[in-house]
């Protein structure tokens, strides 16, 4: 008889994680300015935010927070106003804007450097935005141990998107890198992430998915729309990085 319970207690508890949805979380990069002299922001940036809006699909924006620096009304409330809604969670994507001759910010120096850049956008972040920014990803750069030991340090960082499996030294929730939106890197390509999502990703509880929606023309923006249909069509469940860690905590 307890054999038959512990089949039937094994049996059940199968079903219901297999009935768990699969989480994606969209990982969208580069938010910057586009200057006073236009709009807040670059016109793909304000699409994809109208596009997820309409269609209720929740993500995640990634600030360059050097942009936050110069005086800049219409952006800042255009960050705010998105953040506030609450389908949309912007998130520290380093501070500097990089040049192709420059080597990224996080793969060099020692973990208290890479702890002041992640302070100052911290502080940008609350100076001129009024929020935290809970989440962190490095912008076209990879990490270093120092890495590690600097976020360990920055307790307003709760989430590392693309991080390590398993940190030295970063105790909060780190998420993995299994595949992009794009590939090759601003190509939304549905085709090769259906491939690679069968081979790699149908099976993991939680995707992070990056993208560069800036760089997306209109060819481009379709190969985007037919990976999101392909997502539904898994009957996915969209977050935001915030919402995914309160779930887990």
């Amino acid at each position: 008889m307890k054999s038959l319970f512990a089949f039937l207690f094994f049996a059940i508890s199968s079903i219901a994680a297999a009935e768990q949805p699969q989480v994606i979380i969209l990982k969208l990069d580069d938010v910057v300015s586009a200057g006073l002299s236009s709009g807040p922001v670059h016109h793909r940036w304000q699409k994809v935010a109208d596009y997820l809006k309409e269609n209720q699909i929740k993500g995640s924006f990634g600030i360059i927070t050097e942009s936050l620096e110069e005086d800049n009304p219409r952006f800042f409330k255009w960050i705010t106003d998105i953040q506030d809604e609450g389908l949309i969670e912007f998130w520290l994507h380093g501070y500097k804007r990089r040049s192709a001759e420059d080597s990224g910010e996080f793969e060099s120096g020692t973990a208290a450097e890479q702890q002041a850049i992640l302070e100052r956008g911290a502080q940008l972040a609350r100076e001129k935005l009024g929020f935290e920014l809970v989440a962190f990803g490095p912008h076209w750069s990879g990490t270093t141990e120092a890495t590690d030991e600097a976020l360990e340090a920055v307790p307003s960082i709760k989430i590392w998107l693309y991080g390590p499996k398993e940190p030295k030294h970063f105790s909060r929730l780190s998420l993995d890198r299994v595949l992009a939106l794009e590939n090759p890197t601003f190509v939304p390509d549905p085709e090769k992430f259906k491939a690679t999502y069968e081979e790699r990703a149908a099976d993991r509880d939680v995707l992070v998915l990056q993208g560069h929606p800036a760089q997306w023309d209109e060819k481009r923006w379709e190969g985007f729309l037919e990976i999101i249909a392909f997502l539904k069509s898994k009957n996915v469940v969209f977050m935001t990085p915030s919402e995914y860690l309160a779930t887990v905590e």
